[in-house]
């Protein structure tokens, strides 16, 4: 899709188009340049990649266009959109001519979460774990990063070890013996990890919340993220990770 004002017209006049998604709460819509060089446009905000956010103007121009709309859901639910598929994924949602009531719009650029330079060397690790424990790898990558920064002897002053800070609890009660062996450090975070999903319904961020502050915190709370600023903000973190990893890979 080509740049300028017409992709943002576009874009804010699909929130109006009968038949077509409504693609993000509160306005706004999220954008990234593939490797082929293509626009594509998704509800879930790409990190490191443009946010627009859609406002009707003021004055508003009415713009005629004939245009041909493709979209594919992928395995998270994210909808992407685009007039240039690149590959049999996306079907074809919308052609003929639109009625473009023109919009303004705010850009915004999100910083870049950046890789950690001990990625490549417990990437083959990890990559074996999420396989057993049905996780994704790039998961495992933010949890780790954010708990330990991945030093696997780090303890915490809670008495939290290893590479995903297990507590002594949590290792008993998911069969690990030694806490600094990063084998079965992350195996068994990765199983923690994965009886949270489970329990909170597939919910990353309720699992996230419950890995940080104890899955009854969350229960406590109605099934919600606890309102601790640690926890809070440890959601937010592993989640911008989880994106920039995910994107990595």
């Amino acid at each position: 899709m080509k740049t300028g004002n017409f992709v943002i017209y576009f874009l804010g006049a699909m929130l109006l188009v009968n038949g077509l998604p409504r693609l993000a709460s509160g306005g706004e819509i999220y954008s990234y340049v593939d490797e082929d060089g293509v626009l594509n446009y998704t509800d879930r905000q790409p990190i490191n990649r443009s946010r627009f956010k859609v406002e009707p103007a003021t004055e508003q121009d009415i713009v005629n266009q004939a245009v041909r709309i493709y979209q594919f859901v992928d395995s998270k639910g994210v909808i992407h959109i685009t007039d240039q598929p690149k590959d049999s994924r996306y079907q074809l949602i919308y052609q003929g001519s639109v009625s473009i009531p023109l919009f303004s719009t705010e850009l915004d650029i999100a910083p870049s979460a950046p890789i950690h330079q001990k990625y490549d060397h417990y990437n083959p690790l990890i990559q074996d774990v999420a396989t057993r424990t049905q996780l994704e790898p790039a998961l495992l990558h933010a949890v780790i990063q954010i708990e330990s920064a991945y030093n696997s002897n780090a303890i915490s002053p809670k008495g939290a070890v290893g590479l995903m800070q297990l507590m002594p609890a949590t290792a008993k009660r998911f069969g690990v013996t030694d806490r600094t062996d990063a084998t079965t450090n992350v195996y068994g975070g990765a199983l923690y990890l994965r009886h949270l999903l489970e329990l909170f319904d597939g919910d990353m961020n309720l699992a996230l919340a419950g890995y940080n502050a104890g899955e009854n915190a969350v229960k406590r709370y109605g099934n919600e993220i606890p309102p601790y600023r640690e926890t809070k903000n440890y959601v937010k973190k592993v989640m911008r990770l989880y994106d920039t990893y995910r994107d990595h890979m």
